[in-house]
C-alpha cells in the first residue's frame, strides 16, 4: 500500500497534519528570503572620498557626522573627475600630494593614490562591509567577490542537501541546516576580517538551499498531487516577504553587523521544528523504514481525528519488503542515458541550447536587478521594497496566466517587457531619475514572471529519460549567470546606465529565443528521446510516449525548488 492510497482511503488528504506542516515548511522560506538578497545592503557602497590627514573632526565616524562639512575641505585637495553621470565631482580614490601644500604651488602638485584611508558618507547606510573593510576604488573587486562565493555556496548546497536528503532524510537535514545556519549568521556579524565574513557567508548560501530544499521537499511529499501547486505558490510568496522584511529592516537597521544579526536570529525560533516537523512519509516507505512510518502515520491519523485499521500497517509492512524483494532482483539491461543525450538530436540540441542560455540570463538579471535596488536614483530602501512587491504581483501573475495561455506567451511577453524597461532607462535624462527607477522596478517585476513559469516549462520541455540531468545542467548555469551579476554593476563605473542596458538587452534576446521552443500546455509529458524530437508538433496530436518504467506525476512544483537554488 502506497503513501498516495493512505492519504486519500485513510489519512485524509488535507487534514490537520497536512497543513500545519505545509504551513512550517513554507513559512520557513521568509528569514531565508533576508539572506538571500541581504548583500544588497550589507555590502552598500556610500559616497567617500580620501580621509585628509590635514584636519580630523573628532566626530567623523559618527552616523550623524554630515557629510557636507568634508565636502567643504575637498576644494584643493583632490581633483575633479567626470563621474558615470557625466558630472564633475571630486575624485574618490585619488588626492592631491598635500605634503607641501602650504608652500607649494598649484601647478606642482602631483596625484597619489588615497594614503589615508577614507571618509564615507553615512546619511544612508551608516555602516556596511564595504566600509568596515574599505572595499572601494582598487578594492571594489572584492565586494562583487564576496557576493559571487555567497553564490557559489548556493551552488554547492544544492547539490550537498539533496545528497544528504535522500541519504539520512528530509527532517534530520532540515534542522541540522537551520541550527547551522543560525550558527553561521551570528559569527557572520562579528566577523573581524573580510576572509571571516567571505568564509562564514559561503556556509549561509549552502546552507540557505539545504533549509530550502529539504523544507520543499517534505512540503510536497506530505501532500497529494491536487496541492503542491498552490504549495509552491505559498513558498515562493513568503519568500517575497523575506525581501520585503529585509528591505524595512535595513531601514531600521544602518549598521551591517547589527543587521546580520536581525536577520539570523530568526532562526532561533524555527529550532522548535525539533518537535513539529514530522519525516516525510514517503521518503519512510521508498527507504524500507516500516516503524518510523508506521509512527509518522499514527501521528498524521491522531492530528486528523481518524482511526487507521491494523489490517492497513500489516499492508504497509507488506508493500516495503515486496518493494526492497522487487529492487534487489530488477534488471539492469536498461539504457544508460548521459549529458551527451541532451544535444544529441537537432531538437533536443535545440531545446537544450536555448534553455540553458534562458536559467543563465534570467539568474543574471534577476540577481542584478535586485541586488542593484539600492543604487537606483531614489531611496534605497524604498526602491528595495518596492521591487520585493513588484514580485508578488510577478507571481501571482504568472501562476494565473501559464495555464490559461500557455507557457511561451507570459515569458515572451514579460521577456520583452523586461527588455523594452531596462534599454529604455539608457535614454531616460538623469533629471528625470524616477522615470528611470520606475522602469528599473517594471523590469524587475518582467523578469519575475518568467523566473515563476520557468521551471515548470524547462521540466515539460525535457523528457522523462534525461529530465533530472536537463534540469540539473541547466540549473548549474543558471547559478553562474547568478555569481556574474554583481560584476555587470562594476559596468557603471563606465557609464551609470550601462548594467541596466547590459540587462535589457539581454532580455529581449531572451524572449526572441524563446520562440524557438515548443508549446507545453495540454501536451502529455514526452518520455523518451523520440518523443522529445516530435514535441513540436504534438500541439493538436497527442503524442504516443514510450513506457520508462515508473510513471511520472506533472512536475509543476516539484522543480519550483530551481527558484532559489539557483540563487
Amino acid at each position: 500500500m502506497d503513501y498516495e492510497t493512505i492519504l486519500k482511503d485513510y489519512i485524509g488528504e488535507f487534514g490537520r497534519f497536512q497543513k500545519i506542516t505545509a504551513f512550517c515548511m513554507a513559512v520557513i522560506a521568509t528569514p531565508m528570503g533576508f539572506h538571500s538578497l541581504a548583500m544588497a545592503f550589507l555590502a552598500a557602497v556610500p559616497e567617500h572620498h580620501c580621509r585628509l590627514n590635514d584636519v580630523l573632526l573628532p566626530d567623523e565616524n559618527s552616523t550623524f557626522w554630515p557629510w557636507a562639512a568634508h565636502l567643504s575641505r575637498m576644494n584643493g585637495s583632490a581633483p575633479l573627475e567626470l563621474d558615470a553621470n557625466g558630472e564633475w565631482k571630486y575624485s574618490r580614490c585619488e588626492q592631491f600630494n598635500l605634503t607641501n601644500a602650504l608652500s607649494a604651488a598649484t601647478d606642482n602638485r602631483t596625484l597619489q593614490h588615497c594614503t589615508d584611508g577614507w571618509v564615507y558618507d553615512r546619511s544612508h547606510y551608516g555602516t556596511s562591509i564595504v566600509t568596515e573593510f574599505d572595499l572601494v576604488c582598487d578594492r571594489a573587486w572584492m565586494r562583487e567577490v564576496a557576493h559571487a562565493i555567497f553564490m557559489l555556496g548556493f551552488s554547492f548546497g544544492g547539490i550537498v542537501s539533496g545528497v544528504l536528503s535522500d541519504r539520512f532524510g528530509r527532517r534530520p537535514t532540515l534542522l541540522w541546516c537551520i541550527l547551522l545556519q543560525l550558527i553561521f549568521g551570528v559569527a557572520s556579524a562579528f566577523s573581524p576580517n573580510y576572509v571571516t565574513f567571505v568564509f562564514t557567508r559561503f556556509f549561509l548560501g549552502v546552507l540557505n538551499v539545504g533549509i530550502y530544499f529539504s523544507a520543499f521537499v517534505l512540503g510536497t511529499e506530505i501532500l497529494d498531487q491536487s496541492r503542491r501547486t498552490m504549495f509552491g505558490l505559498s513558498m515562493a510568496l513568503f519568500l517575497v516577504l523575506g525581501y520585503i522584511g529585509l528591505g524595512v529592516a535595513a531601514y531600521v537597521i544602518r549598521d551591517w553587523w547589527k543587521l546580520q544579526l536581525a536577520i539570523s536570529a530568526p532562526f532561533a525560533v524555527f529550532l522548535s521544528y525539533y518537535w513539529l516537523a514530522p519525516e516525510s512519509p514517503r521518503w519512510l516507505i521508498a527507504s524500507g523504514k516500516v516503524e518510523e512510518t508506521k509512527t509518522t502515520i499514527k501521528r498524521a491519523a491522531r492530528m486528523n481525528g481518524v482511526v487507521i485499521p491494523d489490517k492497513v500497517y500489516d499492508l504497509i509492512n507488506g508493500n516495503i519488503t515486496s518493494d526492497q524483494n522487487t529492487q534487489s532482483t530488477e534488471i539492469t539491461g536498461r539504457r544508460v542515458y548521459s549529458i551527451l543525450d541532451l544535444v544529441r538530436t537537432p531538437t533536443m540540441r535545440k531545446n537544450t541550447l536555448i534553455t540553458a542560455f534562458t536559467w543563465f540570463a534570467i539568474n543574471a538579471i534577476y540577481f542584478g536587478l535586485s541586488l542593484g535596488a539600492p543604487e537606483l536614483p531614489g531611496d534605497p530602501y524604498l526602491n528595495f521594497i518596492l521591487g520585493s512587491c513588484s514580485e508578488i504581483i510577478s507571481i501571482l501573475l504568472a501562476w494565473s496566466t501559464m495555464d490559461r495561455w500557455g507557457r511561451k506567451p507570459p515569458i515572451i511577453a514579460s521577456l520583452i517587457l523586461a527588455g523594452v524597461s531596462c534599454g529604455a532607462t539608457a535614454a531616460v535624462p538623469k533629471d528625470l531619475w524616477q522615470v528611470s527607477t520606475g522602469l528599473a522596478i517594471v523590469g524587475r517585476f518582467g523578469v519575475s514572471v518568467t523566473y515563476s513559469i520557468l521551471p515548470v516549462y524547462s521540466a515539460e520541455v525535457f523528457p522523462t529519460v534525461v529530465r533530472n540531468m536537463g534540469i540539473g545542467t541547466v540549473s548549474m548555469l543558471a547559478r553562474a549567470g547568478g555569481i556574474l551579476a554583481p560584476f555587470v554593476a562594476l559596468l557603471g563605473e563606465y557609464w551609470a546606465p550601462l548594467p541596466l542596458l547590459t540587462f535589457g538587452v539581454l532580455s529581449f534576446l531572451n524572449g526572441v529565443a524563446i520562440l524557438a521552443l515548443p508549446e507545453t500546455l495540454g501536451v502529455p509529458l514526452p518520455n523518451t528521446l523520440e518523443d522529445a524530437e516530435n514535441l513540436k508538433s504534438t500541439k493538436d496530436k497527442p503524442i504516443e510516449t514510450t513506457p520508462v518504467g515508473k510513471s511520472e506525476e506533472t512536475p509543476k512544483m516539484d522543480v519550483i525548488v530551481d527558484r532559489v537554488t539557483t540563487l
